[in-house]
């Protein structure tokens, strides 16, 4: 009885074992997972980033275009949407800051500039947006903005 004890000793010791091993291995491939999974938003972001550029390029020169011209900034259009209905599809959306005002979880500030009837952190443009998983609550890249500073030095 004392070796059948043992023996259901060692068994149960071995699973425990084999348990944290696959939780473990697990984790690991979770990771992996993700990271590439991040990676691959991040390209697409920049992709997005290139057809925000073209439709601002486009808005300026619009009413210079020709009937092709026009086909062609509707199609790029039309790609861009669709790009973003499939980031939302998966739950990954624009940040967007209701109250125009930074906030260091959100977004990076590449530049200030003074504004006198603007607060400081008031957001005065997006130079690159961000975008958040709203499934996950996670920043996948931060927004860069350019905010108020205004410098307290003067009357």
């Amino acid at each position: 009885m004392k070796r059948k004890k043992e023996l259901l000793r060692e068994k149960l010791i071995e699973f425990q074992l084999e348990i944290a091993e696959l939780g473990h291995a697990h984790r690991e491939q979770e990771q992996t997972f993700q990271a590439r999974e991040k990676g691959w938003y991040l390209n697409l972001f920049e992709v997005l980033d290139a057809f925000e550029n073209l439709d601002e390029t486009i808005k300026a020169k619009e009413d210079c275009f020709d009937k092709t011209s026009r086909m062609l900034s509707k199609n790029i259009r039309s790609i861009y949407r669709k790009l973003i209905r499939l980031l939302k599809a998966n739950h990954i959306v624009q940040i967007e800051f209701p109250d125009n005002k930074a906030r260091m979880d959100y977004c990076k500030v590449v530049d200030t500039r003074e504004s006198a009837g603007l607060g400081n952190e008031t957001i005065l443009s997006v130079v690159k947006s961000g975008y958040i998983d709203m499934h996950q609550n996670t920043v996948l890249r931060k927004a860069e903005v350019i905010t108020v500073l205004n410098n307290m030095d003067h009357p």
